[in-house]
């Protein structure tokens, strides 16, 4: 049978005057809850690499994530956080979490440092370091260290400021989306309705892409087209906003309706429904009503010349 056990994630140590005597105020748990958010957002991105054919996160991907700490050890103020795991008897090993934890550590390290962001970092994980060290004073330091880590890495008021300066209004990144074609002209800009949420994402195609991108406008209803390229999100909803290249389009078939022979035609669902009226029901529909339906109906055609 499956046990929950709790395994070490990463630990957070808070520096300063206000954390003397390992105090720590209620305001700074925010920080918890930021840090939670960067790992979150940060491991969804690392399995979505992992896994480029899959559309969806895994059920529960971040549901069934869960953090708590149970104790506040000594040097300033040190709260270990913990995961809460499924033990069925097999090796918990290390997954995206540990690995978001390791990065994280690692950005910060970088802007502390003035050195470059780690490669493996996502870019929409960037905007969510401003919600993270809110509750700091200028003279207190954030020290986070994931469990596999020698060191701590020093969120200072220098790192701080360093990544509030990479985060812009916009970042690019890789997409394979498909869509409905809504829009597409000779000169070379197409817009398409992305099937999965719905939104309008414009862009340009080339001379090469005309041909398959005018196709799937015409046939709309049956054809949709997948785009691949890079494309511009907002960094405050992580929203695409449109195709800054689009380097593949292609082709993609809805999938036909199948026919239920099961279901009652149409016709004969009309007929039950006329043999359940009441006797007398139709007695008084004139016969002659589809001829004379706008008199019938609208009294038009009856009104004195």
């Amino acid at each position: 049978m499956a046990t929950d056990i709790t395994t070490d994630l990463a630990s957070l140590r808070f520096d300063g005057k206000r954390f003397e005597g390992h105090a720590l105020d209620v305001e700074c748990t925010q920080e918890l809850i930021a840090y939670r958010n960067l790992i979150v957002e940060c491991a969804k991105e690392l399995w979505r690499r992992k896994h480029p054919d899959r559309p969806r996160l895994p059920k529960g991907f971040e549901e069934d994530f869960r953090l708590q700490f149970n104790r506040l050890d000594p040097g300033s103020a040190v709260v270990p956080l913990q995961r809460v795991r499924v033990n069925d008897q097999s090796e918990l090993l290390d997954d995206e979490f540990d690995e978001a934890a390791d990065l994280i550590d690692a950005a910060i390290a970088a802007a502390n440092d003035d050195a470059l962001l780690p490669d493996a970092l996502p870019s929409n994980v960037i905007p969510l370091f401003r919600y993270f060290g809110k509750s700091l004073r200028p003279d207190e330091v954030l020290f986070t260290r994931s469990r596999h880590a020698s060191t701590e890495a020093a969120y200072t008021v220098k790192a701080r400021e360093r990544l509030t300066e990479w985060v812009v209004p916009t970042y690019e990144d890789a997409v394979d989306v498909t869509g409905e074609v809504q829009m597409g002209s000779v000169s070379g800009t197409f817009s398409l309705k992305l099937d999965d949420t719905e939104t309008v994402v414009s862009g340009r195609f080339s001379p090469e892409q005309e041909s398959a991108v005018l196709d799937a406008l015409r046939n709309h209803r049956s054809v949709r087209l997948r785009v691949e390229g890079i494309a511009d999100f907002s960094t405050s909803d992580r929203q695409i906003k449109k195709f800054s290249r689009v380097d593949k389009v292609a082709p993609a078939v809805l999938a036909e309706q199948g026919f239920d022979e099961t279901v009652v035609p149409i016709w004969e669902q009309l007929a039950a429904i006329g043999k359940s009226a009441p006797e007398g029901t139709w007695d008084n529909v004139p016969s002659d009503l589809s001829m004379r339906i706008d008199e019938i109906v609208y009294r038009r055609g009856s009104e004195p010349k």
